[in-house]
């Protein structure tokens, strides 16, 4: 028996990859254009996605995704076994600095740790997986928002969650790396470094954490940027 394919949910998720390649969002009609649908059609589209909650409609016309859809991106990136696959380069992170290494996503308006690894010492950082961290002023949430789509940065501001400041964001990705900022209630120190996915958009952040009595987290950066573009190859598919 041949199952029929729904052809207007092809076409709704055709609109969503669409949008995708907007980091900016675009009106309907030019949408239209781009996937080569009627206006009225894709319109409704449009409309019903705001409705489910998917996207949403800034003041000028345009259209963009909502962070809605950044959970489908997270779910993704755990069903897959993304975390898994890179499973061995964090271990080998984690050996040669000695000291706990993460994955986190942007999740809402906070960091959640999807993936650890840690080392057999004594004194060592408790991260546990699905901890959530701001984004303020943690090193993996630094990263997140530093290469977060303009929309999606600007949608946190806005909801009044705290960043760092577009001058700090423009000088992490300079970097190409984010530092944690001190904290006396918390007496750790973490570095970390963007993962991409194919599309060079930042899926997570690699992180390595240690206590500040004996982690350099600036001499651990090179290593980090190592171990997050070797990730970033696993999940682009480049190897």
């Amino acid at each position: 028996m041949v199952t029929q394919i729904l052809t207007s949910s092809l076409k709704t998720l055709e609109v969503l990859a669409a949008l995708a390649d907007e980091p900016r969002g675009v009106g309907a009609s030019e949408l239209a254009r781009r996937i080569g649908g009627n206006r009225g059609y894709v319109h409704r589209q449009l409309v019903t996605l705001c409705a489910g909650g998917w996207i949403e409609q800034a003041e000028d016309g345009t259209y963009r995704l909502s962070l809605r859809v950044s959970r489908l991106s997270d779910a993704a990136f755990t069903q897959a076994g993304l975390g898994h696959r890179a499973t061995a380069a964090l271990e080998e992170l984690a050996a040669e600095v000695d000291e706990t290494v993460s994955l986190a996503v942007l999740d809402g308006d906070s960091a959640r740790i999807v993936q650890r690894v840690e080392v057999d010492r004594l004194l060592r950082v408790d991260a546990r997986i699905e901890a959530r961290m701001p984004i303020s002023d943690t090193a993996s949430g630094r990263v997140l928002t530093a290469w977060a789509l303009p929309h999606d940065l600007d949608a946190l501001r806005d909801a009044g969650v705290p960043t760092a400041t577009d001058e700090e964001l423009e000088h992490i990705r300079r970097d190409g790396y984010a530092l944690s900022l001190p904290n006396r209630l918390e007496p750790t120190v973490a570095v970390a470094a963007p993962v991409f996915d194919a599309r060079r958009r930042a899926l997570a952040a690699l992180s390595v954490v240690g206590p500040m009595v004996r982690f350099d987290a600036e001499a651990a950066a090179a290593s980090t940027l190592a171990c997050a573009a070797r990730v970033t190859a696993i999940v682009s598919g480049r190897r």
